[in-house]
């Protein structure tokens, strides 16, 4: 056993552990993504994988058995099987996700089929005749790396003329390396080829190409994974854009009748004196006011969600008395003492994720205010300590019960059966916060009040 054998040994077995990992990984992508070009590259890299190591034990029977027996032949079949099946299933999977369509079945069990008789006939030619060596592992070796080198190259190229105008990562990476592994498997051919015509050059780095094959399969299968997360990535972006149209469109369609329907109770409140169809009347206004304000809701957390931070300076006193002065119309808000507090009025931040916010609590605390109290307040209140800002929003309204602390920040969560709001509130509140690298917290006592603390990072101007 010479030192290139036990070092073209190694290198087959490094080859197939390598293998069978990308296989084990396409696998798990494909049970999460349910891409059927994923299945076949997990079969191709599986294919791979036995293609390494099979070769491997073809190249341990070479040493024990002659070119006559049964297993040598048999293991030299089952090799170029696996060769042509990787090739063929890596190629067509590829060709799935540039077109985006699934490869017919009938015709991969053709390829398939095709494969596996050459691999048949490349194990058998020339084995009566033990003279002609060259001719065999020209057959065997030769000829499989035209046809696999041919493949890989021209399936490079392909992609180039196809996918001109995508300048993503993954597909460069994929057509780099099936160009230069397509050229690689050139050097086999010739390495067979030119024997047979008489032609005997010595290759000096034919010893290194094991070690390129490695690099060239890893930049593969580097290429594929990249590839399948970009192409998620424009998936996912392509599904939020059609979420966005319907979120807008759907709340255009909605305010048309709800605009009608508030008209005609304006027409009816003005016309009908019967009081029994004036509560009526006044039912139905309050519960198209109630759906405009879940669109409203609706609408601008989609709009959150996209938003781009601008951090800029902003003046704290006056962003509250802007939302007090919009608020000084809702149900009960003139009886309600409004306090601002700061021990700085000046910090750094995003104006319209801030006055989102305190626009949320002091809505909540107006609508949740108890009246029967003597001195009806909200206080609002920023302090920069210690690298942080805390902005505060306080009340002495009805107060939230423990149960519901956690429970109020999620979407659509209503603490009470007669709340008026949406229930997306408050989500919006630990968003725009979470958005802003903060949170928001809630202390409160049923009956007493509520008192909500947003903490966010003091930036540096």
């Amino acid at each position: 056993m010479s030192e290139l054998s036990v070092r073209i040994f190694s290198q087959y077995l490094i080859q197939g552990v390598w293998a069978i990992i990308l296989a084990l990984l396409f696998l798990y992508t494909f049970r999460i993504y349910k891409r059927h070009y994923l299945k076949l590259w997990a079969w191709s890299w599986l294919a791979f994988s036995m293609y390494m190591l099979t070769s491997g034990l073809h190249l341990y029977s070479t040493w024990i058995y002659s070119i006559y027996n049964p297993i040598r032949i048999s293991l030299s079949a089952i090799t170029i099987s696996f060769a042509y099946i990787e090739a063929s299933l890596l190629l067509i999977g590829t060709w799935e996700l540039v077109k985006n369509r699934k490869f017919a079945s009938a015709h991969l069990r053709l390829i398939l089929i095709i494969s596996i008789l050459l691999a048949i006939a490349s194990s058998v030619l020339f084995i009566d005749n033990s003279q002609i060596s060259e001719n065999r592992f020209f057959i065997r070796v030769g000829l499989r790396s035209l046809i696999m080198g041919a493949a890989f190259f021209i399936t490079g190229i392909w992609m180039i003329t196809n996918l001109s105008h995508d300048k993503s990562l993954g597909k460069r990476l994929l057509i780099i390396a099936f160009i230069i592994y397509g050229s690689e498997q050139f050097n086999y051919f010739l390495v067979g080829f030119l024997p047979i015509i008489n032609v005997h050059i010595k290759f000096p780095y034919i010893q290194y190409l094991g070690l390129l094959d490695f690099f060239l399969e890893a930049l593969i299968g580097m290429g594929m994974a990249i590839w399948l997360l970009e192409n998620e990535r424009k998936e996912l972006e392509r599904a939020n854009d059609d979420l966005d149209h319907f979120f807008y469109s759907t709340s255009h369609d909605l305010r048309s009748p709800l605009a009608s329907i508030t008209g005609l109770v304006t027409l009816g409140k003005v016309h009908i004196k019967d009081e029994y169809a004036l509560e009526f009347f006044e039912k139905i206004e309050g519960r198209v006011d109630k759906l405009d304000s879940v669109i409203d809701d609706i609408i601008s957390y989609a709009k959150s969600a996209k938003y781009q931070l601008k951090i800029e300076p902003l003046n704290f006193k006056e962003i509250v008395k802007e939302i007090e002065t919009n608020l000084e119309f809702n149900k009960g808000a003139t009886h309600i003492d409004f306090i601002c507090e700061t021990n700085e009025e000046f910090f750094l931040s995003d104006k319209i994720k801030i006055t989102t916010i305190l626009h949320n609590l002091i809505t909540n605390s107006i609508k949740y205010h108890d009246f029967h109290k003597s001195n009806p307040y909200i206080k609002v209140s920023l302090v920069k300590d210690q690298g942080r800002v805390y902005i505060t929003v306080e009340d002495n309204g009805r107060g939230i019960k423990p149960e519901n602390h956690q429970k109020i920040f999620d979407m659509f969560y209503r603490a009470s059966g007669d709340s008026v709001g949406s229930g997306l509130g408050l989500y919006i509140v630990k968003e725009a916060a979470i958005k802003l690298n903060g949170k928001v917290s809630v202390h409160s006592t049923y009956g007493k009040g509520s008192c909500f603390k947003v903490s966010l990072p003091a930036l540096a101007g």
